[in-house]
């Protein structure tokens, strides 16, 4: 089905705005300029922690790391160090996962390559015992070496999926074609070896729920209302999900819009692709320009949805949205903190599939398009 020009007119808008906002910075493949300071930083941090290490040995000292503790991303919390040496059999343990996650990594950035952490916690399972024992060293090998989680090269397997106008080279050379998977496809395990990003796809559209994601596939939305890219984090996203939608922003400079559930935790799903997490945030995960398409709690009122498609909000609900209000970053964002006074003034939310109370297709023929069309978003 051809869309008009005039049903992109607000899009066009909001793309323009969002070239605006990012007015000083480069438009172009921006993750890729900075990954060789990255790497250079993150060897010879490697190198520093290595000879710490054996010049403590030929001097008959036990060796000592130093791992930061973890930090809120608004520089609240944490703070201080955790110092793990040979001795106690869980110091030792820690130590040793440590150091060989530390040379996988190095070996990975030296050589340009990537693996998961899947594949390395399988390499020395009789070592980590858990795949938890090896996310943690990673986790702290990132702070320890004051690099992103994507400089260590060593990548998580993500539970997202893509689907629509792109097409991409992973790190091994492999074109990759979305646009052929018929039911999309996973999102790259190496976001940031990605090369070649090619689309011609005016918005990018985040969606909470894999059902939702199915739906819209299967209704052709990517091409009906397109030519766009949906990606989905089946539920609360990942980083490899989160890594994805930055960088096709970072590389496309389109609208990045969200749809959501009309309930705290969809709100929250969209404010974490938008603000980031408040614990622990890398840079290349937020996009501050996305807009949340949807179903708002504004919404609600206007869609006259039957009395059973909405459920009372619950104390734990409650909780969640004053939560959220008091998010650094949320809090001065007047539209969205309407959409949460909205919900606690309402008592009810509601979920996507609640829109089909009204026609098995409002969502993909009535809904979609018509929010599109008249920016019913929230920014």
């Amino acid at each position: 089905m051809a869309v008009s020009e005039d049903f992109w007119w607000e899009i066009e808008k909001l793309r323009v705005m969002t070239l605006h906002d990012s007015e000083g910075r480069d438009g172009g493949d921006v993750a890729m300029t900075d990954k060789d300071d990255v790497s250079r930083v993150m060897l010879a941090a490697c190198e520093r922690v290595v000879a710490d290490v054996v010049a403590s040995i030929s001097v008959g000292e036990p060796p000592v790391l130093r791992v930061p503790r973890p930090k809120r991303s608004d520089g609240s919390g944490g703070g201080g160090e955790s110092l793990v040496s040979l001795g106690a059999q869980r110091s030792t343990r820690r130590f040793a996962h440590l150091l060989y996650t530390l040379a996988q990594a190095y070996r990975h950035v030296a050589s340009g390559t990537y693996a998961t952490r899947r594949d390395v916690y399988y390499q020395c399972v009789w070592l980590y015992g858990t795949q938890a024992g090896l996310d943690r060293s990673a986790e702290d090998l990132v702070r320890m070496l004051g690099v992103p989680r994507s400089g260590l090269h060593l990548t998580i397997t993500g539970k997202g999926l893509v689907a629509g106008a792109l097409t991409y080279t992973t790190c091994d050379g492999t074109i990759v074609n979305v646009s052929q998977a018929q039911n999309g496809m996973l999102v790259p395990e190496s976001v940031e070896g990605m090369t070649g990003v090619v689309s011609d796809a005016r918005y990018i559209l985040v969606v909470e729920k894999d059902a939702t994601f199915q739906r819209l596939v299967e209704a052709q939305v990517h091409r009906s209302y397109g030519p766009s890219i949906i990606i989905t984090g089946k539920g609360y996203p990942d980083v490899s999900t989160r890594q994805l939608v930055h960088r096709l922003w970072s590389v496309l400079r389109v609208p990045v819009l969200a749809l959501t559930d009309a309930d705290p935790y969809g709100l929250h799903i969209a404010a974490l692709y938008k603000f980031g997490a408040l614990l622990r945030e890398d840079a290349g995960l937020a996009v501050s320009s996305l807009a949340w398409l949807g179903v708002l709690p504004t919404d609600l009122r206007a869609l006259q949805l039957p009395a059973y498609a909405l459920l009372p909000l619950t104390p734990t609900d409650h909780g969640k949205l004053a939560s959220l209000a008091a998010h650094p970053a949320l809090s001065r964002s007047p539209g969205w903190l309407r959409q949460i006074q909205e919900q606690q003034n309402s008592g009810f939310k509601a979920e996507i599939q609640s829109l089909t109370h009204i026609r098995p297709d409002y969502l993909t023929s009535v809904y979609l398009p018509t929010k599109l069309r008249q920016a019913g978003w929230v920014l």
